[in-house]
């Protein structure tokens, strides 16, 4: 009895220590919040809204993050960025980087612009504008000065746009192309006995290569190469005429610079006797430098000079007014598409289908542009978001699809029920493509000597994955990937009139630059998101018209949390080696999901570095 008793006076103490922990967890945050929230009203109380002054300050353009269409604004704090040691990526709009480039070219206010996009992850296509917009600076006559602590491609391709460029002493120039490295792993499964089942449809579909190769095929690196080398070709161009350079420097540059760094091992020299670079600087050197030519108010020369960030900047920025009743939604695709909520990387389907219907609803939305920067993912998510597009089409107002960077497999699945597509000159699309990848554990638990016996009702119910795959059941799932295809290609040619036998040789999977896909027929016309829009408000027949964008909503538990999570900075630390596995396998292990079979329209092809 007393033994008894001791027991349950443990789990007692035990409930009760549970409860005291989590009751004051939950009080420490709810002050923290609320401590934050009250100093941030009285500072804006007594504080008033302090006006961004520009006036002979330095447009500090370092934006840390990544370049979207459309930023996400999540409570989620999943595994992956935890082990990644951080909380949410900085997101950065494209358009709001371009807004702020082109106001200050004409600002008369503004000193200059300092330029450091190192940090900046983006594709090709907004490195481009991006390029230009800088480019468009300069050339209006504001001074445009470039730092890195090492440049890549696309932070080069931008910065040699600027009027000087700076590098760190310790960096260097590693502008060397489009580089495509697979990892290939059939021959790691197989000796861990796990058996992968690969279906595909369509000769270039090279997403499944890693489970049934140990190289690159042929096929994949042709359709890389013609893409890619035109692609490489333009970007060298923009490089070598931004640096004043003759043509062919930059390939010259690359083919050569492993020689050049042996014979000369300080890289950033390198790149400044080849004029890559005007100056190699360090940091406090760099500081100087800014403060002999822009000396801040404080005459403080161990600071930097007066500036004023992108989004103070923004802020200054007059926003155009318009009253009118007529709206035109526009709906973002932006990540892998996948069932579920919108997330930063994740174009969840049950978010855009709501969003979709909620323009369908809505009487004044006259017409829809759909938004796709997303190499696809799932078939059935794909064909979620198609239907809701469907019927919104079904009440006869227009929807005209804009391509972005990547709008490929899954992301051309989308853009189908359009009246008109719209790409960038370098869009990465095409892709058009099926495949499944279907795992069993027959090899494992052979090597372990478990058996797998039993009965079943019917011959269907007979397998799983346990088991090795059978041919009947190889020969159906092979069937259901064609039929996807089949249904794929149909759509593509209905919304294209074109027939069936013309899309084939164009699909396959195969990658398409979009001036490509324009000559193909692939899309109607080669132009951003504006002319899109315009085209929208064209075929709806009116001339004036707001923007109605839509954004995931969230519960008060969640701007709660997000709120908290805006304050409240956290850092985990973690091996480096975690974080590069991390950084390449969570994309295939959420598309390929050994529960739900999944059939994919992923273009894996589209990774790059």
């Amino acid at each position: 009895m007393s033994n008894n008793k001791s027991i349950w006076n443990k789990a007692s103490d035990f409930l009760a220590l549970t409860r005291k922990i989590l009751l004051n967890s939950v009080t420490a945050i709810v002050l923290v919040v609320l401590t934050f929230s009250i100093l941030g009203g009285l500072a804006s109380s007594f504080g008033g809204e302090e006006k961004v002054d520009t006036k002979d300050k330095i447009l500090w353009f370092k934006p840390i993050g990544v370049v979207v269409d459309s930023g996400v604004n999540s409570s989620d704090i999943s595994l992956d960025q935890i082990i990644s040691g951080g909380g949410q990526v900085e997101q950065h709009e494209l358009q709001d980087l371009l807004d702020v480039l082109n106001n200050a070219a004409t600002d008369d206010d503004l000193s200059a612009v300092y330029l450091n996009v190192s940090e900046l992850g983006m594709y090709w296509s907004s490195a481009f504008k991006l390029a230009d917009a800088v480019k468009h600076v300069k050339d209006s006559g504001k001074r445009v000065i470039a730092y890195a602590e090492g440049y890549g491609n696309n932070a080069y391709l931008i910065s040699s746009q600027a009027n000087e460029v700076f590098v760190n002493n310790y960096g260097g120039v590693e502008a060397f192309g489009f580089s495509r490295k697979r990892e290939y792993y059939v021959d790691f499964y197989e000796n861990i006995k796990l058996n992968f089942n690969i279906f595909t449809a369509g000769d270039f579909k090279s997403g499944p290569e890693p489970y049934t190769r140990d190289s690159m095929s042929d096929a994949d690196k042709l359709a890389w190469n013609e893409f890619a080398n035109p692609m490489w070709k333009k970007m060298t161009s923009i490089m070598e005429t931004g640096r004043d350079l003759p043509k062919g420097s930059i390939q010259n540059y690359g083919d050569n610079a492993m020689e050049m760094m042996t014979t000369n091992p300080e890289t950033a020299e390198v790149a400044k006797n080849l004029g890559l670079v005007d100056h190699v600087v360090t940091r406090e050197e760099l500081k100087a430098w800014m403060f002999s030519e822009y000396p801040n108010n404080e005459d403080d020369r161990f600071s930097f000079p007066d500036s004023i960030s992108i989004y103070d900047y923004l802020s200054t920025l007059d926003e155009k007014e318009n009253k009118s009743s007529n709206n035109i939604a526009v709906i973002n695709v932006e990540g892998a598409i996948m069932t579920g909520e919108v997330a930063y990387g994740v174009a969840g389907s049950d978010t855009i289908v709501k969003n979709i219907q909620d323009a369908t609803d809505d009487d004044s939305v006259k017409a829809m542009v759909l938004r796709v920067n997303s190499p696809g993912g799932d078939v059935w998510a794909s064909e979620l978001i198609t239907n809701a597009l469907d019927e919104f089409k079904n009440t006869g107002r227009p929807i005209v699809s804009s391509m972005g960077d990547i709008a490929a497999s899954g992301g051309v699945w989308v853009t189908t029920n359009s009246d008109e597509i719209w790409a960038e000159n370098d869009t990465l699309t095409g892709s058009i493509g099926v495949y499944g990848i279907v795992p069993t554990l027959d090899g494992l638990y052979d090597w372990a000597e478990i058996r797998v016996d039993g009965v079943s009702s019917t011959k269907a119910g007979e397998w799983d994955e346990r088991l090795a795959m059978p041919d009947n059941v190889k020969t159906m799932i092979q069937a259901s990937i064609d039929n996807t295809y089949f249904k794929f290609v149909t759509k593509v040619a209905n919304n294209r009139d074109m027939a069936y036998e013309d899309v084939l040789p164009i699909a396959g999977g195969r990658i398409w630059a979009g001036n490509k896909a324009f000559e193909l027929g692939l899309v109607d016309a080669i132009g951003g998101l504006e002319e899109a829009i315009s085209s929208a408000a064209n075929m709806a027949e009116i001339t004036d018209y707001n923007l109605k964008t839509y954004e995931k909503p969230m519960d008060p538990f969640e701007l709660f949390i997000n709120g908290l999570l805006e304050k409240v900075d956290f850092k985990i630390s973690s091996d480096p080696r975690i974080d590069f596995l991390n950084s390449v396998l969570p994309k295939h292990f959420k598309l390929i999901n050994p529960k739900e079979k999944s059939v994919l329209a992923y273009c894996f092809e589209c990774d790059l570095e």
